[in-house]
């Protein structure tokens, strides 16, 4: 893969009829592009928000980007990681689709999983609520 600043990065979210879960999507986009250090990054989502994982990555690969970085921000693998997403990504540069997919790299990544840094967040949210009662 080209360096990071030949690539494109979407961030994945399931989608929601709460205003609040695309907020916390965009937001999220907003403080990874704030950082630099990749050229394009955009949200998507499986259902409910747009714009559609297809229409991102469409709209990445029309625009010239051949490095995309597709990341799924859900927390566990599951059904939507393993089964759904993998196939909305096989489906993108299908058909009537395949000439702008054909010299597009497409990467995807792991869900969020267990790391250090979300038990610190676990503690945080502990100490909140303890604080608040």
């Amino acid at each position: 893969m080209a360096g990071e600043e030949d690539t494109a990065v979407v961030l994945i979210g399931h989608g929601s009829r709460l205003p609040y879960g695309k907020e916390v999507m965009e937001e999220l986009r907003r403080r990874l592009e704030m950082r630099g250090i990749f050229k394009v990054v955009r949200t998507a989502f499986m259902q409910i928000n747009t714009p559609s994982i297809e229409e991102t990555l469409r709209e990445l690969a029309r625009s010239g980007m051949k490095n995309i970085i597709a990341l799924p921000v859900f927390l566990a693998d599951g059904a939507h990681t393993k089964e759904d997403i993998p196939e909305k990504l096989k489906d993108t540069f299908a058909g009537e689709w395949a000439e702008i997919g054909k010299d597009v790299k497409l990467i995807y990544g792991k869900p969020i999983g267990v790391d250090e840094r979300i038990v610190d967040i676990l503690v945080d949210r502990v100490k909140e609520a303890a604080a608040a009662r």
